[in-house]
C-alpha cells in the first residue's frame, strides 16, 4: 500500500524583530503539523482501500460490484501526534454469508485502532510513565503542556493495566535467570482498604555475574506476600541460584525465608550500627556517649574488614583476608562478652547471632567472590518506592500499588528491560513494514 501526500507549508517572518529559536519552534509545534499528515495520510489509505474494494467513486457500473459504499463515520483518536478526527468509509459486502460481516471498514485490515479506546496505547503508555514520578493529577497536568492527555482515572486505569502486563513480561523472562546474589528489602505504605492500615511491600533485586562488572535485575515486586511465597516462585523459575548469597538487613523472616541449603547470608555493615545502636538503647545499661562509643568500635572494625578486602582481594593476598576475618570476630565476641557482664543482652544476642554473617563478603573474597558488603542498590530502590507512594495523603489499593511499583521499578532497575516491555506493547516491530521519504524544497523563506 503506497500512499502520496503533497503540502505546502508557507512561513512568513517580520523582519524588524528577532525572534528565539524557541519560539519558532514552539509556533511550528502548535499548529499541529504531525496531526496534520497523519490525519492526511489515514485519509488517503482509507480511500485506497475502498476504491480497491468498489472502485472510483461515481464510476459508471459500481452498482454491479459485490462491494458497494456504505457511508462514513467519525472516528476519534488521541496519539502523541496530537488530537484527531477521521472520517472512514464503510462498505458494504452484497454477497456476504453468515460468517462474514455485512458492513466493515476497510481500514481496520491495515490500520488497528486500538479498539474503542481514544486514547491510544502510545500516549497512554507515557502518562503511566509520568506517573510512576509523579501523581496521577500532577502527570495529567504536566503531559497536557506537551501533548493532549488521558483524564486522572484514565491515567490510573492504564496504569493498573500496563503495570499487571508487566509483572507477567518480567515473571516469563525469569526462568533460567540464576542470579547469584539476592538483594531483599521491604517497606510498608499506607492502606485505602478497610482490612489494612498498611500494605506490605516485598522487592526482590538480583545480581548478575557479567565479566568483571554486574548487572542488577529486579526479580519480584509483590504486595501483602510473605517472604516465604516470594521465596519459593523464585525456586521454582529458577530464577536464582542454589548457592547464592543474600545480602539484606537482619529481618528474620527475610533471611529464614532466603538462606537455605548452600546459600549464605551478608549482613548489611551499615545496618550493624544503627541496629547495635537501638539495642544498646533498649537495654539501657549505658549513657548515650558510651552507646555511641561502642557503636563506633563495632563499626569501626567492620569497615577496617571492608578496607582490607577491597585492598587485598585484587592482589589474591588470602592469608592478609584470612587474618583479618579473625581478627574481626574476634573481637565481636569480645565487645559481646564485655556486654553480657555489663549487663546489655539485647546487644550481646545481637553481636553474637549475626557476627558471623557480617564477614560473608570477605570469606567469599577468600575464592575470588566479590559480593556486596551492603543492600544500598535495593536502598535506593526502596527510595524510589518512598518518592511515589509513602507521602502522608497517599492511600493505595492492593492492586493499585502493586501494579504501579512494576512500573516504577522496573524502569528503575533494569531500563533495557522495561523499553522491550514498550517495544512489545506497542508493537514496533511493526516498524520495518513501514518506509517513509520526506522531500523538503525551500527558496527564500518558502517551503
Amino acid at each position: 500500500m503506497h500512499a502520496t501526500i503533497d503540502a505546502q507549508f508557507t512561513v512568513s517572518l517580520d523582519q524588524d524583530k528577532t525572534l528565539p529559536l524557541a519560539t519558532l519552534a514552539e509556533s511550528l509545534t502548535e499548529i499541529q503539523l504531525e496531526a496534520t499528515i497523519l490525519e492526511e495520510l489515514v485519509r488517503s489509505l482509507d480511500e485506497a482501500l475502498v476504491e480497491a474494494y468498489c472502485g472510483e467513486k461515481h464510476a459508471r457500473g459500481n452498482g454491479d460490484c459485490r462491494f458497494q459504499r456504505a457511508g462514513t463515520s467519525t472516528r476519534t483518536a488521541v496519539t502523541t501526534a496530537g488530537e484527531h478526527e477521521f472520517t472512514l468509509h464503510h462498505v458494504k459486502d452484497t454477497a456476504a454469508t453468515d460468517g462474514d460481516p455485512t458492513y466493515f471498514r476497510p481500514l481496520e485490515d491495515l490500520i488497528d485502532f486500538d479498539g474503542q479506546r481514544i486514547y491510544q496505547e502510545d500516549i497512554s503508555l507515557q502518562a503511566a510513565e509520568l506517573a510512576t514520578s509523579l501523581s496521577y493529577r500532577d502527570a495529567v497536568a504536566h503531559g497536557d503542556g506537551f501533548t493532549p492527555m488521558p483524564s486522572i482515572t484514565t491515567v490510573n486505569r492504564r496504569v493498573r493495566e500496563y503495570g499487571s502486563k508487566l509483572g507477567d513480561f518480567v515473571r516469563d523472562r525469569l526462568p533460567g535467570t540464576n542470579a547469584d546474589t539476592i538483594v531483599p528489602d521491604g517497606t510498608k505504605c499506607h492502606s485505602q482498604q478497610d482490612h489494612c492500615s498498611y500494605h506490605d511491600v516485598n522487592v526482590t533485586l538480583g545480581r548478575l555475574p557479567e565479566g568483571d562488572d554486574t548487572e542488577t535485575t529486579l526479580l519480584d515486586v509483590n504486595v501483602n506476600e510473605s517472604w516465604d511465597e516470594t521465596a519459593e516462585a523464585l525456586e521454582e523459575t529458577e530464577a536464582v541460584t542454589d548457592d547464592a548469597t543474600v545480602v539484606s538487613d537482619a529481618e528474620k523472616a527475610l533471611v529464614d525465608a532466603f538462606e537455605s541449603g548452600d546459600r549464605s547470608h551478608q549482613l548489611d555493615l551499615v545496618h550493624v550500627g544503627r541496629t547495635l545502636g537501638y539495642k544498646l538503647w533498649k537495654d539501657d545499661a549505658f549513657p548515650l556517649s558510651e552507646r555511641k562509643a561502642i557503636v563506633s568500635g563495632v563499626a569501626d572494625d567492620l569497615f577496617h574488614l571492608k578496607n582490607s578486602v577491597a585492598l587485598h582481594a585484587p592482589r589474591n593476598e588470602r592469608l592478609a583476608i584470612r587474618s583479618r576475618i579473625d581478627q574481626t570476630l574476634e573481637n565481636l565476641e569480645k565487645e559481646a562478652w564485655r556486654l553480657e557482664r555489663q549487663d546489655s543482652p539485647k546487644a550481646t544476642a545481637y553481636l553474637r547471632e549475626w557476627a558471623e554473617a557480617t564477614v560473608t563478603f570477605a570469606e567469599l573474597a577468600l575464592d575470588q567472590q566479590q559480593v556486596p558488603w551492603t543492600s544500598n542498590v535495593v536502598e535506593r530502590a526502596m527510595g524510589e518506592v518512598s518518592k511515589r507512594c509513602k507521602n502522608q495523603w497517599m492511600r493505595w489499593s492492593e492492586a493499585g500499588l502493586e501494579s504501579l511499583l512494576w512500573l516504577n521499578l522496573v524502569q528503575y532497575a533494569d531500563p533495557e528491560q522495561f523499553a522491550a516491555f514498550a517495544d512489545e506493547l506497542l508493537e514496533r516491530s511493526a516498524k520495518t513494514a513501514i518506509t517513509m521519504e520526506v522531500s523538503v524544497d525551500a527558496t527564500r523563506g518558502e517551503l
